[in-house]
């Protein structure tokens, strides 16, 4: 039969017919030499008509080229389905992630500014990946800031109040450094802890303060920027003042997983 006739018969278009030739998906049974006319034998009508039908299905052209090979349409529409589900059942998740990270961002979070006196700290810091395993990351950084811990106990050094952490970049785009820091009561003397570990003196300053309170924060979403430090930057652009990105500076407040605090800061000025 010509191909206009097989179109007709198996509701493929003359178009795409030829594009289906061309990409080895259903070649006619032959060709005229002369002129490249395409005609097609009432065998194919079967294959042209699953053709059509795995396509509607949003099957891709390899797929419904092996499915025509092999003769089993039923498998490659299982499989193509099973990788329907799975991509909705993402683009799901992600919707519901998306609108988490939309009313994490309504709640509410106190922003206030504070007077901090110098406080002497020690800290070490953990290269990650931005685009890098989250959780695996916590719990490096988690083990880092118990060993910074147990060697500040060990030598009566303290602490002398709660860890926090900064990020700082890293030494590629894709790379930064998680600050696990101790504060203590005193300067620990140079050189303390061995290499890669600082010593230093956060300076008398005033901070701008972001507090958010998981009481009234809600559930958080995974992989989005925290709210608090959202509310910082809010704070920080409607102030218009110049901020040292490196320097903000997070802490978490309390254990309870249903009653704590995650407190963001920044500095906006030393005397």
């Amino acid at each position: 039969m010509s191909i206009g006739e097989f179109a007709n018969m198996t509701g493929l278009s003359v178009k795409a017919l030829r594009h289906y030739d061309e990409k080895g998906v259903l070649s006619p049974a032959e060709v005229d030499a002369a002129t490249g006319y395409r005609r097609y034998s009432e065998g194919q009508v079967r294959s042209g008509a699953l053709v059509r039908a795995m396509r509607d299905a949003g099957l891709p052209l390899p797929a419904v080229a092996a499915a025509v090979r092999d003769g089993d349409a039923a498998s490659a529409l299982d499989e193509h389905r099973q990788r329907v589900l799975a991509d909705r059942a993402r683009e799901d998740a992600a919707f519901e992630n998306a609108r988490l990270v939309v009313s994490s961002f309504a709640a509410p979070v106190e922003v206030t500014e504070r007077e901090s006196h110098a406080r002497p700290y020690v800290a070490r810091a953990l290269a990650v990946r931005t685009d890098g395993d989250h959780e695996t990351d916590d719990e490096a950084a988690n083990d880092l800031l118990m060993g910074l811990l147990a060697d500040l106990r060990s030598d009566g050094l303290g602490p002398s109040g709660q860890f926090w952490t900064a990020v700082r970049e890293g030494d590629a785009p894709d790379r930064a450094e998680v600050v696990c820091c101790w504060p203590t009561a005193e300067p620990a003397p140079d050189g303390w802890g061995g290499p890669g570990t600082v010593v230093g003196v956060l300076p008398e300053r005033r901070e701008l303060v972001a507090t958010w309170r998981s009481a009234t924060g809600g559930p958080l979403p995974e992989g989005s920027v925290h709210p608090a430090v959202v509310a910082l930057f809010d704070a920080v652009a409607a102030r218009g003042v110049a901020v040292s990105h490196d320097e903000v500076r997070q802490a978490v407040l309390g254990r309870d997983e249903h009653d704590h605090s995650v407190e963001v800061s920044v500095t906006i000025e030393q005397p």
